[in-house]
């Protein structure tokens, strides 16, 4: 019986742990229409030019009563930034990154809805969209350390 009570609790302990780590925020950006929460930045290899691969698991949610062109206005000014100030954009290379790294490493899967959702120009009210986002290529020694939306103006210190 004690056995069994010990197993039970081990077990309880790694699905809780497993469970917190898939909704961890590591930095989390808000204005009165997103909540934009970074959950991880996942090391995704080498670029060409020798330069580190980062892909971003990223929500997004729109918390306003509208509907949002999300791609446009958020989106696709979505960054990270170095120790120094250096700012590192996903762009169209960022998705490249993205898509690589999904077709390399089957265990993450990426919810395409959540994803063209992200990008589109009606993103609707009350909705949450939860997808590997961006995806960046930044220079081997840099430690990131924020995380926001550059054309609002939105910065946070990654945890």
């Amino acid at each position: 019986m004690k056995n069994l009570l010990v197993y039970f609790f081990l077990l309880t302990l790694t699905l809780n742990i497993s469970a917190q780590k898939k909704n961890d925020v590591i930095a989390e950006v808000s204005n009165d229409e997103v909540k934009i929460k970074l959950h991880q930045l996942i090391e995704a290899g080498q670029s060409d030019n020798g330069q580190r691969l980062l892909v971003a698991e990223i929500t997004i949610e729109n918390i306003s009563g509208k509907d949002i062109n999300m791609g446009a206005e958020y989106t696709m000014s979505i960054e990270i930034k170095d120790k120094k100030g250096n700012e590192y954009r996903s762009g169209l290379k960022g998705a490249g990154i993205v898509s690589s790294f999904l077709a390399k490493n089957t265990k993450y899967k990426q919810d395409q809805k959540a994803y063209n959702l992200s990008f589109g120009d009606k993103f609707p009210p009350k909705t949450k969209a939860r997808s590997y986002l961006c995806g960046y290529e930044v220079p081997n020694d840099v430690q990131i350390v924020q995380f926001g939306v550059k054309k609002k103006n939105l910065w946070t210190v990654i945890k």
